[in-house]
């Protein structure tokens, strides 16, 4: 997965949006393909960002925030027209998640970069898949992910789309995970699609499916790892806090891959990263008076 020269550590496709914990507070930097861009920008992976954002306000505070991070946004959008998306408490209960959709489920297959620009690793974010044409346009990017010389990864983000119902989710992303070669979740993504089955039973399940590893990550920041038919385990690390940002395991993951990590010491290491990392594209604090 080490990219020829000039070309992109890792292309991400897929949401992009603004968070508030509050409806007054000051908005943060989201969506799943944007944060996940983030921490690889802050591993000093060479990305790049296809998506869309609304020409408001808060689109251009999350380009100033991967711009900060020297994300490349030759094709991140601006939809006349469109808000940005706006995520309400996207971490907390799902019955306290709300979403005002936006620009970035507007992406079009026709707006993905041409295959002349090579990236060793097409990200796709699994929220894309709600609706068209956004849902197009994602499979579109694992589609041509072999054609751009590299491999491809879909974070799943099930609890995101219907996670009240679990029929629906595994039938929107089935065509994406037959064609994947490897998936990251989150074991609220796993209870999602199936219900009370452990996380190894989990793994096996997606792993039927099609991708060639499968990551899963524990709410302590422990992380299973499915690669061909075995499983390893790496524990979260005794003393530290759990992960303070979801998408940071899975991103540190993926940019150790495309160094040519072993998948176990990549998952191990993605552990230590996880606990111990700030969220990536935060606002600057201000300088102490």
């Amino acid at each position: 997965m080490t990219p020829m020269s000039g070309a992109l550590d890792w292309l991400a496709v897929g949401d992009v949006a603004e968070e508030r914990a509050a409806a007054s507070g000051p908005g943060i930097l989201g969506g799943g393909a944007a944060r996940l861009t983030a921490h690889a920008a802050a591993l000093r992976a060479r990305t790049a960002l296809v998506g869309k954002v609304g020409a408001d306000e808060a689109g251009r505070r999350v380009r100033d925030s991967l711009e900060r991070l020297r994300v490349d946004l030759r094709w991140l959008r601006e939809a006349p027209g469109l808000r940005t998306t706006i995520w309400h408490q996207p971490d907390g209960e799902p019955q306290l998640r709300r979403v005002e959709r936006g620009a970035d489920l507007a992406l079009r297959l026709d707006e993905l970069p041409p295959a002349s620009v090579t990236a060793a690793l097409t990200v796709v974010s699994g929220y894309s898949f709600s609706v068209e044409p956004a849902r197009s346009a994602a499979l579109g990017a694992i589609a041509g992910a072999k054609a751009r010389g590299g491999r491809s990864a879909l974070l799943l983000e099930a609890d995101l789309l219907w996670w009240t119902n679990a029929r629906m989710t595994r039938r929107v992303l089935e065509p994406a995970l037959s064609a994947v070669d490897s998936v990251g979740l989150q074991v609220s993504d796993a209870r999602v699609l199936f219900g009370a089955a452990d996380g190894r039973e989990a793994l096996r399940l997606l792993a039927e499916m099609g991708p060639r590893l499968v990551y899963l990550a524990e709410q302590d920041g422990g992380v299973l790892l499915r690669e061909g038919g075995r499983v390893h385990w790496c524990p979260a690390q005794a003393g530290e806090d759990a992960p303070r940002d979801r998408y940071a395991g899975p991103a540190s993951f993926w940019v150790a891959l495309g160094h040519r990590v072993a998948p176990r010491k990549a998952a191990a290491d993605s552990v230590r990263y996880a606990q111990s990392v700030r969220r990536a594209g935060a606002p600057r604090q201000p300088a102490p008076a």
